[in-house]
């Protein structure tokens, strides 16, 4: 078996359990929460606290904004790596919702002219969150399995299009913001309790596909979007649920899911990011799994 290391990024959701069961290390993030600098990873041991603490803060009017990954960052994270002798499969964010991708570029020519004799692959995930964190788990069960470094970045790389997310939000005026939906929308939504159901599509952005009236029109709608494109292919039968700062709900629809599920599922209910809780705000459930289409 190859001799590589896994990476992915704060832009992805899923448990620091998984992380070390499967040896998946996360180069972190930044974000800027009411003044003051917090950093994020996937891997670190407290990031449910860190959760539920920095939804609490949004419900209280904190402000909130995010960066993007520095070279210095990914120097420190990979170069010890391949110091060590090992290469790097990174399974990085969608290239259509930040220049991370870009930015890592050019790291990774640098770094691939300081260690000629290492390899160093980064695969565009197309996707966020929950599905970024299917997506990785995916490329270490690969791993575990004997797959190759180029094999694994191959095989994920012709399925990052199956990779399904479905998510609602509770709060519409964080996807104002950020230019999601428009201020009319927004204001009725707020209104009409108008709960929108959000996808990443083929470029890897984030859309608006459906819309539904109250919390629990909109769970099922995710459950129906689910059932529809239930087909894992020859990806393993896992699904991430996962919920901003409302372990009830987050628990409730993960039940939900595995009732819809066939069995031998595994379903892990993870709290969602800062990172990407920014720009949706608190109370955020979604779905995700590899499928059958987008």
């Amino acid at each position: 078996m190859d001799n590589y290391v896994i990476f992915t990024d704060a832009g992805a959701d899923i448990t620091a359990q998984i992380c070390a069961e499967h040896d998946i290390r996360g180069v972190p993030m930044d974000y800027l929460l009411a003044g003051q600098t917090g950093t994020f990873s996937p891997d670190s041991a407290d990031r449910e606290a860190v959760c539920a603490k920095f939804y609490d803060a949004l419900r209280n009017g904190a402000d909130v904004s995010t960066s993007q990954i520095t070279p210095f960052v990914y120097e420190s994270m990979f170069a010890p790596v391949l110091d060590g002798g090992q290469d790097i499969l990174y399974c990085c964010f969608s290239s259509g919702m930040s220049a991370t991708w870009q930015n890592v570029q050019s790291e990774i020519a640098d770094l691939s002219e300081r260690y000629p004799q290492r390899t160093i692959l980064c695969v565009d995930s197309l996707s966020a969150s929950g599905g970024q964190g299917v997506f990785a788990l995916q490329a270490a069960l690969n791993r575990e399995r004997g797959m190759s470094l180029v094999e694994n970045a191959e095989w994920l790389r012709a399925r990052a299009q199956t990779v399904c997310h479905w998510f609602t939000v509770g709060d519409l005026d964080f996807l104002k913001r950020g230019g999601r939906i428009s201020p009319t929308l927004a204001f009725l939504g707020g209104k009409l309790q108008i709960k929108p159901i959000l996808v990443i599509d083929k470029e890897g952005r984030l859309q608006v596909t459906q819309k539904a009236r109250g919390q629990k029109a909109s769970m099922q709608n995710l459950i129906t979007l689910y059932k529809a494109s239930q087909d894992f292919g020859d990806a393993d039968h896992i699904v991430f649920v996962g919920h901003a700062g409302a372990p009830e709900a987050g628990a409730q629809l993960a039940d939900m899911v595995r009732e819809a599920s066939p069995a031998g599922t595994e379903v892990q209910l993870i709290p969602l990011s800062p990172i990407i809780g920014a720009h949706t705000g608190p109370d955020m459930l979604f779905v995700c799994h590899f499928g059958a289409h987008r």
